[in-house]
């Protein structure tokens, strides 16, 4: 595998995953609670540090690797 593959891979996964990140915030404090067994008082909380810890590595994975030097 190249490396300039390799990175490429690296890249669009790291940006998946912020996108999954902010999507199981918002479904932890929009979805119901058969879906996630979290009492509503944490779910708040819980899901917004997610939206919140996808928005942080959206701007760091933008920062690394969309941004040219």
């Amino acid at each position: 595998m190249s490396l300039v593959l390799m990175i490429s891979v690296v890249k669009y996964f790291a940006a998946l995953m912020c996108v999954v990140y902010m999507l199981l915030g918002a479904a932890l404090i929009w979805g119901p609670e058969e879906i996630f067994p979290v009492h509503s008082k944490y779910a708040l909380p819980m899901g917004s540090i997610l939206i919140a810890y996808g928005l942080f590595r959206g701007y760091r994975v933008y920062q690394k690797y969309f941004i040219r030097s």
